[in-house]
């Protein structure tokens, strides 16, 4: 693996180019999950450039809206917000990263999805790095003002707001808040929240198991019994003296009480996850996606894999048959196993075609296309009755006819990607960040959904400038999620 390879694969798992996958609070509709912030039944799409400049506070950060509509996302209907915005706790800083980490769910219940945005690089008074989550509220005009939400164990660990994912995990009706520190523990705060900063109290989960971090979180309904399951993937040392390390996942089922820890359901490892129903059962299967190599992660493999495991009555069926196991020399995967891909840097599931069931999406992150390195590159394949489909799988880079832009080294198309149905005809766009596109500055492409799945007729792509934000280095695209 080429050592800026591994650099970016290295940052991919802490969350500062790839979307944190926190998707979906219960079972994922048809199109796939969709927020919907000022209530017009569009779906719209959430991401961050957590790298950005804001008011001459370098890594200050900003979080930014772009609404749909019956023609898909509109950049000129958009809120951009920032620590600076009025309304918005706390303050633009320098390194602060603001949404460094995303959820959506309608938090207050007031028929609106909200956004929680972690900014784990927030100095908290004299605690550096202490970190820090805000929730910006949905309204009939968008995102408007925002509440903190109180970390309850600030002496306890650095970097609260790591890690975010929502769901209703005691199924009373009220979504929930999961949080991930820069410790290997993850604090499930109960909702309902309300504008002023109360909350339900917060639990401490931990890790089945001695670890270092955790990699990845989400949520989503294995079970089908109308609680959300949280799921996570931790890193632990793989030598005794410390060195190397493993990747390793487990589930919590969702219970009156919350996450049951008492029988935690062991996974495989990775560092991006999607939950949703792939071959329409009912129940999410859980896809988990591993962009290191068997050198780098015990768990991981020459390019990059991604496992998927079956939802059940009881929960995920992992055991020794998970769904599939893809690599990019799996049969109907395109593409060949090359050291360094980055094969599952980043995936999602939701329903491109209608069908009733849910696709796969596939960021490669680290592709290259002919001969231009590390321009990236994304892998759709189709859900079916029997689980992911062999047959009909598509890849999509900047060089395929129709899509904007050119193949540039180091752009990492692929770095997010996103299913989520944003123009309510029950067929999920396929929206996918370039992290490093024009050398980090970022920028988003959504092609539209139709009965055959994604088209690259009138696909649209935007950056900062779009948004009326200054084109400048900043992952513009970070945590995308709707």
């Amino acid at each position: 693996m080429r050592k800026r390879t591994l650099l970016l694969a290295t940052a991919l798992t802490t969350g500062l180019l790839t979307a944190l996958p926190a998707q979906a609070a219960t079972a994922a509709p048809a199109g796939g999950p969709t927020a919907d912030f000022n209530g017009d039944g569009y779906g719209d799409v959430a991401f961050a450039a957590p790298y950005a400049k804001v008011d001459g506070q370098g890594m200050a950060g900003y979080v930014a809206v772009v609404y749909g509509g019956a023609t898909g996302l509109d950049p000129a209907k958009r809120t951009v917000v920032s620590q600076n915005t009025a309304g918005v706790p706390g303050a633009a800083e320098a390194e602060d990263t603001f949404g460094d980490a995303l959820a959506v769910a309608d938090l207050n219940g007031d028929g609106y999805t909200d956004l929680a945005a972690g900014s784990s690089g927030e100095d908290v008074g004299t605690d550096t790095d202490g970190g820090s989550v805000t929730v910006l509220w949905g309204s009939a005009s968008g995102l408007k003002n925002g509440t903190t939400i109180k970390d309850p164990a600030v002496s306890g660990h650095d970097h609260w707001g790591r890690l975010l994912t929502t769901g209703d995990f005691d199924g009373d009706g009220k979504a929930d808040l999961a949080v991930g520190t820069g410790s290997s523990h993850v604090y499930v705060v109960r909702g309902p929240f309300t504008t002023t900063g109360t909350s339900g109290a917060a639990r401490k989960i931990g890790t089945p198991e001695t670890a270092y971090s955790v990699d990845a979180m989400d949520a989503g309904d294995t079970n089908a019994d109308g609680r959300s399951d949280l799921v996570l993937t931790y890193r632990v040392r793989l030598n005794e003296d410390g060195t190397g390390s493993w990747s390793k996942g487990v589930a919590y089922l969702g219970t009156p009480t919350g996450p049951d820890t008492s029988v935690p359901r062991p996974l495989n490892g990775g560092t991006s996850l999607a939950l949703g129903d792939i071959n329409g059962d009912g129940y999410d299967e859980i896809a988990l996606g591993n962009v290191f190599s068997k050198e780098d992660d015990h768990s991981g493999s020459l390019g990059g894999q991604v496992v998927v495991i079956r939802g059940s009555e009881g929960g995920p069926v992992n055991g020794d048959a998970p769904m599939a196991e893809l690599t990019q020399d799996s049969e109907g995967v395109p593409g060949g196993d090359e050291a360094g891909d980055g094969f599952g840097g980043a995936v999602s599931i939701g329903d491109t075609n209608g069908d009733g069931y849910g696709d796969l999406a596939i960021g490669v992150v680290f592709e290259d296309v002919s001969t231009t390195e590390d321009t990236g590159a994304t892998v759709l394949m189709n859900g079916s009755a029997t689980g992911v489909s062999r047959t009909g799988a598509r890849t999509f880079t900047q060089a395929t006819a129709g899509v904007p832009g050119s193949a540039e080294a180091m752009d990492y198309f692929g770095s997010d990607v996103l299913l989520a149905d944003l123009t309510k005809d029950g067929r999920a766009e396929f929206t996918i960040t370039a992290g490093f596109e024009d050398e980090g500055v970022g920028a988003l492409t959504t092609l539209r959904g139709s009965a055959t799945g994604p088209v690259t007729d009138g696909a649209r792509s935007f950056g900062p400038g779009s948004l009326g934000q200054t084109r400048s280095y900043g992952a513009f695209g970070t945590g995308l999620i709707g």
